[in-house]
């Protein structure tokens, strides 16, 4: 027997909207793609490039099941298995299952150490510039692409703000990359999962008052021709944008991603390979009325959305408990890069590394040599310490012994425990070695 519940004093409760319960758009329902255009333009364009008359087209929104999914259909339409994806180095280690499993893609990493002025310091901080992407690294990038493949590669995948470096590529790089695109006709895919989590919202140094973070929608809309007549953000064929919900609100669960595109070409078939990962109508609805909803503060004032007002509070939460940990590192005389986005902080172990074999260098130190130096510092701190860091080898970083640091993902409690661990194993491994 199953039991049921009593009808006895109960009350209708209105469930399902009528329109929720049918067959819905692959590429996502109207009114949400309306409501995620309007709040993309809002998070992306509208900070830095305010009077742009160029807006998202909601037509050329796709909303599917998380930022893998519709990264993977977007390289899926783009490219033919076995093709080519540039991305530079170090990058999110899981790009190399989402784009290869199914989409069959081949990734050819952009190294950037050797394609600059000066040389990388063997001791000592690394500058930011040293990561970024140019035309000489790109140009070494797709040599090699079709050396490895026989062919042209296809995208070039940046991570903007940068995961796992936890800062963003200055606009003059990432310009510097579209027009690059726009000449060898390879499609630019700016992967912006993190765009509401810069909470440093100025440049510093010879940048200094510059915005640290400017969008490839914006600078691709203004580095392109637009008209009256343009529909979109008048992009092209070349440029193309991934985010996803799961960072900037901690909603990973919902598995809401999106992917824009003008290319009208790829348009239809990425709507079709939609419909094998799209979002129930209720998240649907849910995400709508949340990214549409104004706050309500303690004063009753209800003029500001309340996407702005939570990113506002998550930033500063974002920002105090980085500044914490940056504040350890210095204490402690580990040089890291200054974060300005993201949930990280890339900080470097080299220090702490077992000794290279003689006559060894950095530079030409083999990969095999690197990477078990590292995983001995990386069991070590794990093992002995408590302290759990992800490999820079695993991201295919350049040197050994960097260590993305992924400072949110604990109770404060948890954290403080751990920088105690830290200041700890500093001590002690320094005391070891000077025996």
């Amino acid at each position: 027997n199953i039991a049921r519940p009593s009808n006895e004093g109960a009350a209708a409760v209105h469930v399902f909207d009528t329109e929720m319960i049918y067959y819905q758009p692959t590429q996502g329902v109207p009114t949400l793609r309306a409501a995620m255009a309007s709040y993309l333009q809002n998070l992306l364009v509208s900070p830095t490039h305010p009077d742009l008359p160029a807006k998202f087209d909601p037509e050329n929104l796709v909303v599917g099941a998380g930022c893998n999914a519709v990264l993977e259909n977007l390289c899926t339409v783009l490219a033919n298995p076995g093709d080519a994806v540039l991305i530079p180095t170090p990058y999110y280690a899981a790009f190399e299952f989402d784009l290869v499993a199914r989409a069959g893609c081949h990734i050819t990493s952009v190294t950037t150490f050797d394609h600059h002025n000066s040389k990388v310091p063997e001791s000592g901080a690394i500058r930011p510039e040293f990561y970024y992407p140019n035309r000489s690294s790109l140009d070494d990038a797709y040599a090699r692409a079709v050396e490895e493949t026989g062919r042209a590669p296809r995208v070039l995948l940046l991570s903007h703000p940068n995961n796992p470096l936890g800062i963003c590529y200055p606009p003059a790089v990432m310009e510097e990359c579209i027009a690059w695109c726009r000449e060898k006709e390879v499609h630019l895919i700016s992967d912006e999962i993190y765009a509401g989590s810069v909470y440093r919202k100025e440049r510093s140094g010879e940048e200094k008052g510059e915005p640290t973070f400017v969008s490839a929608m914006a600078l691709g809309s203004s580095s392109s021709d637009t008209s009256a007549t343009q529909k979109g953000l008048g992009l092209g064929p070349y440029v193309h944008l991934v985010y996803a919900l799961s960072k900037d609100f901690a909603l990973s669960g919902l598995r809401v991603g999106v992917a824009y595109t003008e290319n009208e070409e790829i348009l239809m078939p990425l709507q079709k390979l939609n419909d094998l990962c799209q979002i129930s109508s209720q998240t649907q609805l849910l995400v709508e009325r949340m990214i549409c909803a104004y706050a309500i503060k303690d004063d009753g004032d209800k003029s500001e959305k309340f996407t702005d007002v939570y990113l506002e509070a998550n930033q500063e939460n974002v920002r105090e408990r980085c500044d914490a940990l940056q504040s350890c590192l210095d204490d402690v005389g580990i040089p890291y890069l200054p974060a300005d986005s993201g949930l990280f902080v890339w900080m470097d172990f080299r220090e702490f590394l077992p000794v290279m074999s003689d006559g060894t260098t950095e530079a030409t130190e083999s990969v095999e040599s690197r990477e078990q130096r590292e995983r001995k510092l990386y069991l070590s701190l794990m093992k002995e310490f408590g302290l759990l860091f992800t490999p820079g080898m695993s991201m295919r970083n350049e040197r050994a012994g960097f260590f993305r640091c992924v400072f949110t993902a604990a109770s404060e409690e948890e954290f403080e425990l751990g920088l105690v661990r830290l200041r700890k194993f500093v001590k002690e491994t320094r005391r070891s070695k000077s025996i």
